[in-house]
């Protein structure tokens, strides 16, 4: 799927994504490709994500919104840490 994260001063990733793993006030949740449309809120310590590799990045965030498209799109809009 194709991701981009964002915080108000710079883009932090855009590209491609297997998984993304992220924290939600209700719990840890992981988004795969075609997921259902999804808008939630973010919470720290990171979002991790994992590459069609298998290889894990890690960013640190604050707080965030993520919102999931139907189009195999995410965008997470995140505060840095």
């Amino acid at each position: 799927m194709k991701l981009g994260i964002y915080s108000l001063e710079k883009t932090l990733f855009e590209g491609d994504a297997e998984k993304i793993i992220a924290r939600t006030p209700m719990g840890e949740i992981t988004v795969l490709d075609k997921h259902l449309p999804l808008i939630s809120t973010l919470v720290g310590p990171a979002v991790d994500i994992v590459d069609k590799k298998g290889e894990k990045t890690i960013l640190p965030i604050s707080s965030g919104f993520l919102e999931v498209r139907p189009e195999s799109e995410a965008i997470i809009l995140a505060e840095e840490k």
